[in-house]
């Protein structure tokens, strides 16, 4: 089970609520408007960063700059403080933590130039945070002191609360139990004659984690704060602030051994974490809910949901959680008796140790230095006994020798053997290599051959048979508009073998754009995906969505493009002829290294490992077309007990 320090990972929201008023209340795009009119002044841009400070913080600091130079400008200085605090919030949500003790420093030098308490205090609680993501526990307690007495001076008790909470966050993190306890009481009552709603759950939760089985272990004491939390949450919708709460009493559960109660507590919050696009929270949370599973002695679950965790893992580079993922699922493989596929995740398992394997060589070299000396010391004693039985050690000593160089003679053969061993596995590795890169070639090729014949086919159809049947078509069209004295039977004739020659140029004209669809070549991969939908789908009794984060707009390689529209296409079609679905998932998004798509169906399914479906012609083409790009495909039952399929392509 992971057990996260949930405080610092989300320590930003208290941002909000020491250093100014939530983003939430903001109207973001009538602030653009005003932005783009030209007539945007230091307020507007300050409320403009709050806006996008979570989400986008690039563009909370474009605006940040903005308001400098507009109050540099205009010599008006009175919000700088608070504009400077605002930036380091941004830059500290991007993880860049220089910047952000930068941009807190200026706030506190101009806060203190006007007389600002209330953005001192921020500026400080800020501070005191920077210094405790560096280990500098000390440091952060005296701003947060300094940053309390700025707030009682003011009368400021919701930011008063929130530096008393995170003062009981350090002592906690510190090991200090009884002493943060204190703090969470001291929050909580400000908390609550303030009716500050998200801050009450969010000490509950803090409260919560004293209870853990690594502090006062009483999973009972620990549900029953979560559970304060909750129905709090829930009134001011703060999904965020729920998945939170139900992702910790998924843990509460868990070290209660309530392994049923667990699993629903974290499917709701893997539920709101997917909603939120919360991708390294629900990494985490899969990997939990796969440690329910085996405990529950049900591997497939475990492994499915293991597989999910890497590849989530896998994107957002979490080295700590892919080791964990790695070992646990060496083992789970192991029980399942798949040793062949165990193997390769002990390698990787080994490979993310170093730290560790570090540290275990450090030990064994203390060990040998014991060794030794202990050794110098019984040679000591030898010596001294030497003269009571020299003829008896040198018997001794002569049959140290001969054991000696037996054994060395047996350590030089091992070791040729081994190297002998490592250098033949190495020659065929690079055989076996040589082989792949030669298929992947003649694959690629093949595979850029029949789309390239496929465009020159779509084009000689568009712009040949079909130019020249429409041109027949309006030839005909006007040669029997000439015609006088025509019979009704004529007319009926003539008009039925025209609608067969439309029919004709709309079903070649439709071809034409199935083997290469000009959406793809002209405009990109989302707007061909959604046409390509809509035409399949569209008119059947399939309900279907399309979502993609971000990526309006945006094009990649052709062959890239080419192969996700071909496989997406043919999963369509697996879903309408096999599954009896009734509804269809697409989701298009992008990491910093791979561009995924999830296709999620609530059909009936199929067997993933049966030769029949592995040696289908449909899933041998998208396999195929992903090893092109040096991609990947894994399938996997939908929690609608239909087929949820990945594929990673990698951008690079």
């Amino acid at each position: 089970m992971i057990y996260q320090p949930h405080f610092k990972r989300l320590i930003v929201l208290l941002f909000v609520l020491v250093t100014g008023q939530a983003c939430a209340q903001f109207n973001g795009d009538s602030l653009l408007r005003v932005h783009y009119s030209g007539k945007a002044d230091a307020t507007t841009y300050a409320d403009l960063i709050w806006v996008y400070v979570f989400n986008q913080p690039d563009s909370a600091i474009y605006f940040g700059n903005r308001a400098t130079q507009w109050c540099q400008k205009t010599g008006k200085d009175s919000l700088l403080a608070s504009i400077y605090n605002r930036v380091g919030v941004a830059y500290d949500v991007k993880s860049i933590p220089d910047s952000a003790l930068y941009c807190y420093n200026k706030a506190l030098v101009e806060s203190k130039k006007t007389g600002n308490l209330k953005t001192e205090g921020g500026a400080l609680n800020n501070i005191g945070l920077i210094h405790w993501n560096h280990g500098e526990l000390e440091k952060a307690i005296d701003h947060y002191i300094h940053a309390a007495e700025k707030f009682e001076q003011i009368g400021n008790l919701l930011g008063l609360g929130n530096t008393y909470n995170n003062i009981g966050i350090i002592l906690f993190e510190d090991g200090q139990t009884e002493k943060s306890m204190r703090y969470y009481r001291q929050a909580l009552k400000i908390r609550i004659e303030t009716d500050h709603k998200t801050g009450i759950a969010a000490t509950y939760l803090n409260m919560s984690q004293l209870f853990t089985k690594n502090y006062l272990n009483n999973s009972d004491s620990a549900i029953h704060y979560v559970r304060l939390a909750l129905p709090i949450y829930e009134e001011v919708n703060d999904r965020y602030g729920l998945s939170r709460a139900y992702r910790e009493l998924g843990d509460c559960y868990s070290e209660g051994n309530r392994n049923r109660e667990a699993l629903g507590a974290y499917h709701k919050a893997l539920g709101m974490q997917i909603a939120l696009g919360n991708a390294e929270g629900y990494a985490s949370t899969y990997y939990n809910v796969a440690d329910i599973y085996r405990k529950l002695g049900e591997p497939k679950n475990q492994i499915a949901y293991l597989d999910t965790a890497e590849m989530l893992a896998e994107a957002n580079e979490d080295m700590s959680l892919l080791w964990k993922v790695f070992r646990t699922k060496a083992r789970a493989l192991g029980r399942a008796g798949r040793h062949t596929e165990a193997y390769p995740y002990w390698i990787k398992y080994d490979n993310l140790k170093d730290s560790l394997v570090n540290a275990e060589r450090s030990m064994q070299v203390e060990e040998l230095e014991t060794q030794y000396r202990t050794a110098q010391k019984d040679k000591e004693i030898a010596d001294k006994k030497t003269a009571l039985a020299e003829a008896k050690l040198k018997l001794e000593n002569r049959t140290k020798w001969i054991f000696g160089l037996l054994g060395s003679l047996m350590s030089l053969l091992l070791l040729a053997f081994a190297v002998f061993q490592i250098y033949r596995r190495r020659t065929q590795a690079e055989k076996d290599a040589a082989i792949i890169v030669e298929r992947e070639k003649g694959l690629q090729a093949m595979i850029l051959a029949t789309e390239e014949e496929r465009k020159r086919i779509a084009k000689d159809l568009h712009d040949g048979i079909v130019q020249s049947l429409t041109g027949l078509s309006l030839r005909l069209q006007r040669g029997f508009s000439g015609m006088k004295d025509v019979s009704d039977e004529e007319k009926k004739s003539y008009n039925e073998s025209k609608a067969m020659l439309d029919d004709s140029i709309a079903e070649l004209r439709n071809i034409s754009h199935q083997m290469m669809p000009r959406a793809l070549s002209d405009m990109g991969l989302i707007p061909a995906l959604e046409d390509m939908l809509d035409k399949s789908l569209g008119n059947t009794d399939i309900n279907y969505e399309f979502e993609h984060h971000k990526m309006d707009g945006e094009r990649f390689a052709e062959n890239v493009e080419v192969s996700l529209y071909r496989i997406c296409q043919e999963l369509v079609n697996n879903i309408i002829k096999h599954s009896d679905a009734k509804a269809v998932s697409v989701q298009l998004l992008k990491t910093k290294s791979h561009l995924v798509m999830v296709v999620e169906d609530n059909g009936k399914g199929f067997t993933f490992g049966s030769e029949k479906n592995r040696n289908g012609i449909g899933l041998m083409n998208i396999t195929s077309r992903a090893k092109a790009m040096n991609g990947e495909v894994n399938y996997q039952p939908s929690p609608e007990q239909g087929t949820v399929a990945t594929i990673r392509i990698p951008l690079a």
